[in-house]
């Protein structure tokens, strides 16, 4: 019980769980890579394009579900934050 204790807290510099989770994200992505060789036409409503890899399919899908996630999330966040004022 010493007022003046001058000693710092430790620092973890271990991988955390979202460094964790990170890493397995990127890892079953390349997974996906690597499984999906072939190419498929793609046609959608007015958009149509042919000869793509499914690769590439699987990384715009992702990414666009990451952005997705991203803009719902703030605007919950916003809508919330307004509404507790």
């Amino acid at each position: 019980m010493f007022d003046n204790d001058d000693s710092e807290p430790a620092v973890d510099s271990g991988a955390g769980i979202g460094t964790v989770a990170a890493i397995a994200g990127v890892l079953i992505i390349v997974a996906l890579i690597a499984a999906n060789t072939t190419r498929i036409d793609i046609n959608f409503v007015v958009y149509r394009t042919h000869d793509v890899p499914l690769w590439w399919y699987t990384i715009i899908l992702v990414a666009l579900t990451i952005v997705t996630d991203r803009v719902l999330r703030f605007v919950i966040r916003h809508r919330k934050a307004n509404k507790n004022k």
